[in-house]
């Protein structure tokens, strides 16, 4: 049986994998100039794989769910050793691997495609997908590029575009793993599910998420760049909470990133606030009686004055910003002399400082997209549609994404191997 996969992504490496290993014949058409690029840098290029910790999934979560029954993780576990990945784990079940260096799954998984035989074309554009017969046909552009050059700092220099020409293929089965429209420069610019609703699969909007959020006023200079440890409430502009994390967080020039405001990113609208906890920020330890800890500072540091009280505790700019919105004079202003209601004051600055939100950075800067094709149009046992016979969707296309940390390429693994074997 002829079998194309539409995506050389982690989904679609798996896909490719498993139906060469049950015996078809599949071929592998990319968009971009080099397979498994956005898998290549995952993790900050340290390959964060797949996660062993709790499921957390959103959108249709209870899709991915099922999948993961029949695809769990210690088989695609499996399945990364047996194309050679040592794998090993850190904290909060966070999988890579043993090399911490993504390129290695990266030429793992291409050396597994190649010794089973898989074709793969680079730098085809399928623009569409449509049943023939028993089967499908699929057009597209191919892009033809000139030579790479090495550069003298190592680098390559990219071959200029000769030519663009019109191909063609047939299949007898298709496997969709184009991703999603975050990362554009890793080739998912969202352009691909087009294929599928020209089909009559329903696209549910997609949406950045796992992105920096925007703040509706700039970050004070001074203060962007500074990392904290905090806990994070998400609040509509009604004063509904909406979700809320801990972990860390970044002060950038234009909001905030981190991991833990990035998990925020596909709640937030304009109109936002988020409310940061600075406690463990400031103490060091998360659960700190933080009336207790700001007497006993009191007490230790009473001859200091107003403007030195954070010292020790926190940057400057961060000081600035909660006696900011404290709304307490620093000055001269001597630490034994505040009122009880300054100091309840600073306080609730330090438990609830707060940032109102414009929005997110966008996919330009999402590691994932939430939103995409209803996944309940698929079998989860097979990733077949329901629609379809004969077509399968894999990974960040499908309406259903993970928590940081792994739970992302856990599902496109996992979609692809069950896709492949279906």
């Amino acid at each position: 049986m002829k079998v194309i996969v539409i995506g050389c992504g982690a989904a679609g490496a798996a896909a490719a994998i498993a139906a060469a290993q049950a015996g078809h014949r599949v071929t592998v058409l990319d968009r971009n100039r080099k397979p498994l690029k956005k898998l290549g840098v995952t993790g900050n290029g340290r390959g964060n794989l797949l996660n062993r910790g709790e499921l957390r999934y959103y959108g249709d979560a209870d899709f991915a769910l099922r999948v993961l029954e029949h695809m769990p993780r210690p088989e695609v576990e499996e399945f990364l050793r047996n194309a050679g990945v040592s794998l090993t784990e850190e904290d909060e079940g966070r999988v890579y691997p043993a090399c911490y260096q993504a390129s290695a799954a990266v030429d793992a998984l291409l050396a597994q495609m190649d010794a089973l035989g898989v074709e793969r074309r680079q730098n085809v554009r399928v623009t569409a997908l449509r049943r023939e017969d028993s089967g499908f046909l699929l057009e597209g552009v191919e892009s033809v590029y000139g030579e790479e050059k090495s550069k003298k700092n190592g680098k390559v220099k990219k071959g200029e575009l000769l030519e663009e020409r019109p191909v063609r293929f047939r299949a007898d089965r298709v496997i969709a793993a184009f991703g999603g429209a975050a990362a554009p420069a890793h080739g998912t610019d969202g352009t691909a599910y087009g294929l599928l609703t020209e089909l009559g699969h329903t696209l549910h909007t997609p949406c950045p998420a796992l992105c920096p959020l925007v703040t509706a006023a700039p970050i004070p200079e001074k203060l962007a760049g500074q990392r904290v440890r905090a806990k994070l409430t998400l609040w509509d502009s009604a004063g509904k909470l909406l979700d809320q994390r801990r972990g860390e967080l970044l002060f950038t020039a234009d909001g905030v990133s981190g991991i833990a405001a990035m998990q925020l990113a596909r709640n937030v609208r304009p109109g936002c606030v988020l409310s940061i906890d600075l406690t463990e920020a400031l103490t060091g330890v998360a659960d700190t009686d933080l009336g207790a800890w700001l007497q006993e500072r009191l007490k230790k540091l009473a001859g200091r004055t107003a403007a030195q009280f954070f010292t020790g505790a926190a940057v400057p700019a961060l000081a600035d910003e909660i006696f900011r919105q404290a709304g307490v004079p620093q000055g001269e202003t001597r630490v034994s002399e505040w009122s009880a209601g300054e100091v309840r004051a600073l306080s609730r600055a330090i438990r609830d400082f707060r940032l109102v939100l414009s929005g997110v950075r966008g996919f330009e800067a999402a590691q994932v997209t939430a939103g995409g094709i209803s996944a309940s149009e698929f079998d989860p046992a097979t990733l077949e549609s329901r629609l379809i016979p004969g077509l399968y969707a894999t990974g960040e296309l499908l309406d259903a994404d993970g928590d940081c940390g792994g739970y992302n390429l856990l599902f496109a693994f996992a979609t692809g191997l069950l896709a492949g074997q279906g």
